[in-house]
């Protein structure tokens, strides 16, 4: 039976109800309101003690003041108040220098230096087409003398300040093999070549990233394309002491690298997560491996911790350095610019993190002196190299004996198909435990990842997928669709 409930009544349960909605909504507006008549609060008062100061010193300061050197000082400390060493001031010069490096254009003299176990400057790198490798000048070179100076009579410290300060031409005395050469080098804008790679081993493809610009993608896939033109059989990439910061370049690089998948997502200082970079389908079917260390830092340690959270690359080195933020640049009305972090991108990528930082899965460490010499080991003498060729070579034999028993298990009519398109189960074993980290086929065929079993149960897992699988997949996947997977992007 239903009951009717009067007008009256009615007419009170919406009152009671909009009386509710009404209090909700003037305690949430209460509380932002305090939030921010706080935070103005706070800004007032800095205001204040800041216009306190200027007056006290513009009544009795002796000397003189320059405005321009001021604001910047106090621009540059209110940043320093965040307490956060990723974060900046710029003035306009500095901003578009920063601009610049992004495109891949660096103004300096085009080494990276550091100090020698005998307290001299030893150059690491240096790059191509700037002033210091069109005087000449060779990785290994000690600096022994600059603007006159002698370096260990004034110290490693003072001798970079003397460097920075001398522009923009700098005299140095370098020593190669014990004969000393006097050099005056020329600060100039030069496009930064942020790429090298060369063969090694058996067949192996090392390539060598040292920083992340806009002209980083396109030097790494003419390296790539070279490189597999030699027919390479694994690929590694060098990823140690490169201190990049641009995302979105590494992310490019990724892409050409991985199948469809994402890449990098950031979380705001709200908590919201958005994805910012993702992988198409297009691919590169070889054996990978990444090298890092303390000096890997921001994107190069993005790079790394997606290469190994996707499972077709395993790292080796030591611990990174632990920049897994998200700095952006704004522009200020005077030209000038603050750098701020805007985000977190480690978050998803958990599992290839320890501490903030990118844990190696294969920790190999450096002597003092290696460390000293990195940049001058050969691939004999590089620990992390050889520890990574040998877990690379293991992967390929791996593939081969896979490959092997696909041709015993396989038909003389599949056989004959399969030919030009043939599927690698590539079965990678760890102590007792294997990983059977990627069943590969060329163009859009689908990549089956890390799935822990025994080496003995792999092996009869591989010969009944290769199988069926073989068949299905060699009819679908057509010559032009293998130049797709490897055509440089």
């Amino acid at each position: 039976m239903n009951k009717k409930i009067s007008l009256g009544m009615a007419v009170s349960i919406a009152a009671i109800v909009a009386a509710f909605a009404v209090v909700i909504t003037y305690t949430a507006a209460i509380r932002v309101f305090d939030s921010r008549m706080s935070s103005v609060t706070e800004r007032q008062n800095m205001y204040r003690i800041l216009s306190e100061i200027d007056m006290k010193v513009r009544q009795n300061y002796f000397g003189d003041i320059s405005e321009n050197y001021l604001q910047k000082n106090i621009s540059q400390g209110y940043v320093l108040g965040l307490d956060d060493s990723y974060c900046g001031y710029l003035t306009a010069d500095e901003y578009q220098l920063a601009l610049n490096e992004s495109l891949g254009y660096t103004f300096g003299l085009g080494m990276d230096v550091d100090r020698s176990t005998e307290g001299c400057i030893l150059v690491n790198v240096v790059y191509k087409g700037s002033p210091a490798d069109k005087a000449g000048i060779q990785a290994g070179d000690l600096i022994v003398t600059v603007e006159g100076k002698d370096v260990l009579t004034v110290g490693y410290d003072k001798a970079i300040s003397l460097i920075a300060e001398a522009s923009p031409k700098v005299s140095v005395v370098l020593s190669r093999s014990g004969k000393k050469s006097a050099y005056e080098l020329t600060r100039s804008k030069f496009e930064t070549h942020s790429v090298s790679f060369r063969e090694t081993g058996e067949s192996i493809g090392v390539i060598k990233i040292y920083e992340f610009n806009a002209k980083t993608p396109e030097q790494f896939n003419s390296a790539l394309n070279k490189l597999r033109n030699r027919n390479i059989t694994g690929l590694i990439v060098d990823l140690r002491d490169n201190s990049g910061d641009n995302y979105e370049y590494a992310c490019e690089i990724l892409d050409t690298l991985l199948p469809a998948g994402k890449l990098m997502s950031v979380t705001d200082r709200e908590g919201n997560s958005s994805i910012k970079y993702t992988s198409d389908t297009k691919f590169i079917d070889l054996p990978m491996e990444v090298l890092i260390n303390e000096g890997t830092d921001g994107a190069a340690e993005l790079f790394a911790a997606v290469m190994m959270h996707s499972g077709h690359a395993e790292s080796f080195g030591t611990k990174t350095a632990g920049h897994d933020t998200v700095q952006e640049l704004f522009q200020l009305s005077n030209g000038c610019a603050v750098r701020i972090t805007t985000g977190r991108w480690s978050d998803d990528l958990s599992d290839a993190m320890a501490e903030g930082k990118v844990a190696p899965q294969f920790e190999v460490g450096l002597t003092t002196y290696q460390k000293a010499n990195r940049y001058l080991l050969s691939d004999e003498s590089d620990p992390q190299l050889q520890t990574a060729l040998d877990r690379i070579y293991s992967t390929i034999a791996a593939i081969k004996e896979a490959l092997a028993e696909e041709e015993d298990d396989v038909s003389p009519t599949d056989s004959t198909s399969t030919t030009s398109d043939a599927m690698a189960s590539t079965v990678r074993s760890t102590d007792d435990t294997a990983k059977e980290t990627a069943v590969t086929t060329t163009g859009e065929t689908t990549k089956k990842t890390t799935k822990k079993t025994t080496k003995k149960t792999t092996k009869k897992t591989t010969k009944k997928k290769t199988k069926k699988t073989t068949k299905k997949t060699t009819r679908r996947t057509t010559r032009r669709t293998t130049r797709r997977t490897t055509r440089r992007r």
